[in-house]
């Protein structure tokens, strides 16, 4: 080759090589343009709290994020991923239907109010759980997808892990208070995040105040949904040691965010603080 296609050669290179970089550099700036803005937010009760913009993947606020925490009924997000990812597969059947014997009817903890000898569908036990929070419907799901609740147990810490869900640990289906139960509101969106883009269908469920299915009325706990237009749903969850905690989907002009409040001071305030963090996300509702 010769000297001067050898030179020409290497400015060719270089003006390839500084092209790059600039457009890397102006992909960068713009990604710092477009990405949403840090929230900036009263005093919240709630101890724990993690706000998620799932459209970029960014945490707009959060407050001991990380630390775990009883997280009482939240738990049943994981106990509704693994029961509809078993409807997905074709494992389980949205009519597939279960007999109600005396061990599920007592179960202890929040119920929808079944009784030995009923027979519900997937479908009305799915609702039970995801608008009343019943553990009487999760002890009914649970022996559907698996041989005991220990078994149904260990499914779902396996795919917390696969999840990477660090902070998390789970001791029973239901969120029941127990040693070594435990969650993060980091995890919990996380969670949250992955089952609304899985099961989109569960919003049929926890965005509305009250639902019929196949004959059966159900109730929303979640005093936002069916109220506020921006809320998808999606869990309440109380219990004397966790507190009162909310994870909130929600959804204006076509941008998704999720709230998680673990503990706040009082029930009606999970409630009132979810609708401050979503007036500062998306504007005051009209």
């Amino acid at each position: 080759m010769r000297a001067g296609n050898m030179k020409k050669g290497g400015k060719r290179r270089g003006v390839i090589a500084l092209s790059a970089a600039a457009l890397i550099a102006l992909g960068v700036l713009a990604w710092f343009a477009l990405r949403p803005a840090p929230l900036e937010l009263p005093y919240l009760t709630a101890r724990s709290v993690a706000v998620l913009d799932m459209g970029s993947g960014r945490y707009l606020y959060e407050k001991e994020s990380d630390e775990p925490r009883p997280p009482a009924s939240l738990t049943k997000l994981m106990t509704l991923l693994l029961v509809l990812d078993d409807v997905e597969s074709g494992a389980l059947d949205w009519e597939d239907t279960f007999t109600v014997m005396p061990e599920q009817a007592g179960t202890p903890g929040s119920k929808y109010g079944i009784r030995v000898g009923e027979v519900y569908t997937v479908r009305q036990l799915v609702a039970g759980v995801a608008m009343a929070s019943g553990c009487d419907c999760v002890q009914c799901l649970v022996r559907l997808c698996a041989e005991d609740e220990d078994a149904f147990v260990a499914r779902m810490n396996e795919r917390a892990k696969e999840l990477g869900l660090r902070g998390t640990h789970y001791v029973n289906a239901t969120g029941i208070d127990a040693a070594e139960h435990y969650m993060t509101a980091r995890d919990i969106a996380e969670l949250a995040r992955v089952l609304v883009d899985r099961h989109p269908e569960l919003l049929d469920f926890t965005s509305q105040a009250e639902l019929e299915v196949e004959g059966r009325t159900f109730r929303n706990l979640n005093r936002l949904a069916g109220r506020d237009p921006r809320v998808l749903g999606l869990k309440t969850g109380t219990t004397q040691i966790g507190g009162y905690n909310l994870v909130t989907c929600a959804e204006q002009d076509g941008r998704r965010c999720l709230i998680v409040l673990m503990d706040s001071s009082s029930d009606a305030a999970r409630f009132s603080e979810t609708e401050t963090v979503l007036d500062a996300v998306y504007g005051r509702k009209s």
